[in-house]
């Protein structure tokens, strides 16, 4: 029972960081749109992607809370998860000449390090999380004797 508290729990805390993430850059969509004309990304991939991140990351939030879809948004939130952690961090090790930040909130403060920790650590704890909801809802089905 503790477990599954705790997972609900870690669960909640993802939730809570795509809708973040998500809404802030909605919100502030100018200085987003900006920002992200500025990343190292090729021309056709910019403006298709100032709108698809806020937006999936809303709904990967929305994926999350209701227990049928929460595997797909697990997965979801992995995938993007480990994309922008595979950005900030060649960001860290500076492979590219200039680097805006178009991170939603709080997290467009962070230094390079702190932020590569945080996603690193985000996709850790997403990756345990969609683990123990595999064990849990999908065991592998038992399989009946057979009569002779």
């Amino acid at each position: 029972m503790k477990k599954e508290i705790f997972y609900e729990l870690i669960t909640g805390i993802l939730v809570l960081l795509f809708l973040y993430t998500g809404l802030s850059k909605l919100l502030d969509f100018g200085n987003f749109s900006i920002a992200m004309r500025f990343q190292h990304l090729p021309d056709w991939m910019t403006t298709p992607l100032t709108y698809f991140l806020p937006i999936s990351e809303t709904v990967v939030a929305g994926l999350l809370i209701p227990d049928r879809s929460r595997l797909a948004g697990l997965y979801a939130f992995l995938v993007m998860m480990t994309c922008f952690t595979l950005y900030v961090g060649a960001a860290w090790l500076h492979l590219f000449s200039r680097v805006p930040c178009a991170c939603g909130g709080v997290f467009k403060s962070l230094g390079w390090g702190a932020h590569f920790f945080l996603n690193f650590l985000f996709t850790g704890v997403a990756l345990a999380n969609a683990r123990y909801y595999r064990s849990k809802h999908h065991s592998p089905t038992k399989q009946k004797p057979i009569k002779a």
